[in-house]
């Protein structure tokens, strides 16, 4: 009996389908969680500030971006799995780096990891679209948010543990290791491009600035890339500063890695959240979110001084959050054509990079004269603007 069930769930992961994209996102959410829950605290002590964390980032966004626009012309000549490949091993490459506890590879290490999760990132989301229907895809992005949130709960608490009782560069060993498992579980599933986008040296692709000049004048798109990148940018300062404040306040970096952890415990409900959204609609489902974010975020800045207080803010604007990640790339998945999805989702693809250029450069210059709470006050306000942005959506969806 159990042999027959083994040979189903074998037979589903080997079909391309949702569930076996979802397990790569799974995959990937590990390798970058168990990085995230010591890189942050790592980093301030080898650079001597919570400001030269954000320099890193702002240094590694100014190289990811023009990487990621490039990306129609890398797949068109080389293909997505060999992208996927090359950039998943440029994602390990950058773990080793860290790994090696030295102040002057800290930013080269920021710059490849954010090489090569953007770059695997658009392979991944290409092939969402070549192997899932659009009209699957209110059912489907839950069950990749769920793989992600299985990943990124799992991950913190992995590398804090891994570095409190094995050692400092041994959740970057097994950061590394998980990219290069993500490489080798992708072949062993034998992934191919939709025939329209395999590697060809005479396809001719316009500009880069032609494809982000045409996604920009697509209302329906640049609306999914504001409601992605305004997501992106809270999940990225959760946990990038969530670790400093949970050290800076005086709880420790044990509890640093479970803020992580639970935190994104909430993306376990995904189906659940994903069956409140289809019943109540993307557009009021984004407002009812973004606005209790704000609420957590400006308990967790207002309660700095009691620590459990602010914690439980963060919890709640985490959770709040997780639901909204429920829908995901749905509006951009919906609004993209087939035709143009090679060109698009890079330019769409950006938000992450994006995200994480305006965050560097807001609290760069911010922590220099404040303190971490600072962080959770820019949040507060905008939660509330892309709750408000949020009446936008179209109501059916």
């Amino acid at each position: 009996m159990a042999i027959g069930s083994d040979a189903v769930w074998l037979r589903r992961i080997k079909a391309p389908g949702a569930e076996t994209l979802a397990f790569l996102y799974g995959l990937e959410a590990v390798a970058r969680g168990t990085a995230s829950a010591v890189l942050p605290i790592d980093t301030v002590r080898l650079l001597g500030s919570d400001e030269a964390v954000s320099f890193c980032v702002l240094a590694a966004s100014a190289v990811a971006i023009p990487s990621a626009l490039a990306a129609p012309a890398l797949a068109s000549r080389f293909g997505r799995p060999a992208l996927l490949s090359v950039f998943c091993s440029v994602g390990a490459l950058s773990a080793i780096l860290f790994s090696l506890n030295i102040a002057d590879v800290q930013v080269l290490g920021f710059i490849l990891r954010a090489l090569g999760v953007g770059l695997v990132s658009i392979c991944l989301n290409l092939f969402v679209m070549d192997y899932v229907r659009r009209g699957d895809l209110g059912r489907s992005e839950p069950i990749r948010m769920l793989a992600l949130g299985v990943g990124w709960i799992i991950g913190p608490m992995i590398g804090v543990l891994l570095a409190r009782y094995v050692s400092h560069a041994a959740p970057y060993y097994f950061s590394a290791a998980s990219m290069l498992t993500l490489m080798a579980v992708f072949w062993l599933l034998r992934f191919k491009s939709a025939p329209g986008v395999r590697p060809t040296k005479n396809r001719a692709f316009r500009n880069v600035l032609g494809h982000l000049g045409e996604f920009m004048r697509q209302k329906r798109l640049l609306h999914a890339w504001i409601n992605a990148t305004g997501r992106a940018f809270f999940w990225m300062c959760f946990f990038l500063y969530t670790p400093i404040y949970a050290v800076k306040t005086g709880m420790g970096e044990v509890v640093a890695g479970a803020l992580l952890s639970l935190g994104t415990f909430g993306m376990l409900a995904m189906p659940f959240w994903g069956r409140i959204a289809r019943h109540i609609g993307i557009r009021r489902m984004a407002m009812a979110c973004f606005t209790i974010g704000a609420a957590g975020c400006a308990v967790a800045c207002a309660f700095v001084s009691m620590p459990i207080i602010g914690a439980a803010g963060l919890l709640c604007a985490a959770l709040a959050m997780s639901a909204n990640d429920s829908y995901g790339n749905s509006l951009f998945f919906r609004a993209c054509r087939p035709s143009r999805r090679t060109e698009m989702t890079p330019a769409f693809t950006t938000y992450r990079d994006i995200a994480e250029l305006i965050h560097a450069a807001i609290f760069s210059v911010l922590l220099i004269f404040f303190d971490i709470q600072v962080v959770y006050l820019v949040l507060t306000i905008i939660l509330i603007g892309l709750a408000i942005l949020s009446r936008r959506i179209h109501p059916r969806l």
